[in-house]
Order: C-alpha cells, then structure tokens, then sequence
C-alpha cells in the first residue's frame, strides 16, 4: 500500500503493514513519516542573502549561550540550596 501523491505529485514515502510495529507501538496511518528537524522551522535562503546575516547569526548564538549559562547558574543555586 503506498502512500498517495502530495500538491506537487512527488510521493514522500511508502508506507507497508508488514514494515510497521504492531499493537501499542503502531502508528496511526494519519501520523506523517517525516517530520521537522529543528524547532526553529525551515531555514530560507533569503536569510543568508541579507547584508545583516552574520550579526544575527551570531545574536542567535549569544542567545542561546546566555540561556545555556542561566541553566546552569540556577542548577549550581538549586545544589547550594540543598548542601546549606
């Protein structure tokens, strides 16, 4: 049983019974079979065209380390927390 054709006519995968997992683990036909790989949605071209795409790359980077260390900031609290 194949899947059928998307908008573009393009089939994006196959999908067999004999393929899947049965009972619990079974999927159900509705779920697709690929899925998004970063929270943060597809990446556009355009992006990487613009005259500012180096200062907010690297503002996204800050971001992410400054949200990084407040973690572990507020994890080394909480252990001090609990040695007192």
């Amino acid at each position: 049983m194949r899947r059928k054709p998307g908008s573009d006519g393009q089939v994006s995968g196959t999908w067999d019974p004999s393929n899947e997992p049965f009972g619990p683990w079974r999927r159900p036909a509705t779920v697709p079979i690929f899925r998004g790989m970063s929270e943060r949605g597809l990446h556009q071209i355009e992006d990487d065209l613009s005259d500012t795409w180096l200062e907010d790359w690297a503002g996204a980077g800050v971001l992410e380390i400054e949200a990084l260390l407040a973690k572990h900031a507020a994890f080394l609290s909480f252990l001090e927390s609990q040695e007192a």
